[in-house]
């Protein structure tokens, strides 16, 4: 009979072990995903007026009419993402538009990319053209903080129109992810 009872409560230290051993599993898995790396930029909108193109990043604090010559990237993992590399290139062609380094971006943090007046003639170009994917590419390269891995993400700007009134229109610049 006692035995009995012991073979009992054997089996019921491994079924509580078990349990424990998924239990875990399952929060080291959670702790994985809170550090994948996500890069975003916030809402962007382009306003078109008779003093041309104006960009406005809708999540930073702006005083006025002030024109802002800036996008702003996110890193939304967790501050997993480091040792960024970013690239602003026309499709088509191999030539850089721009190339910025970002040794670390903590999370909750933005990084304010500057463009210059060859991207702002692309979406330019696009709107007049009534397009609505434009060839503005991003390549976006950085090092996984926990797999020490580097990945590569690549996006292409979409141009929405947004709103339009007598004097402006304006116009939402989407990054969307694409292949290579």
């Amino acid at each position: 009979m006692l035995n009995v009872i012991s073979a009992i409560g054997q089996i019921g230290t491994f079924i509580m072990a078990l349990f424990y051993f998924i239990s875990v599993s399952l929060q080291l898995y959670q702790m994985k995903i809170a550090f994948i790396p996500a890069l975003g930029f916030n809402q962007i909108l382009i306003k078109r007026s008779g003093k041309g193109l104006t960009l406005h990043n809708t999540a930073v604090n702006r005083d006025g009419n002030r024109q802002e010559d800036f996008l702003q990237l996110y890193n939304l993992g967790g501050g997993a993402a480091k040792q960024i590399t970013i690239e602003i290139y026309i499709a088509g062609n191999d030539d850089v538009l721009e190339r910025k380094f970002v040794s670390i971006l903590p999370s909750k943090e933005g990084y304010l990319l500057p463009i210059n007046k060859d991207v702002f003639k692309e979406i330019e170009e696009t709107i007049e053209n009534n397009g609505y994917e434009s060839n503005l590419k991003l390549k976006l390269t950085y090092k996984h903080n926990v797999s020490r891995k580097t990945q590569e993400l690549y996006l292409n700007g979409k141009i929405d129109v947004f709103n339009s009134y007598d004097d402006e229109s304006i116009y939402e610049l989407q990054f969307i992810n694409v292949d290579k």
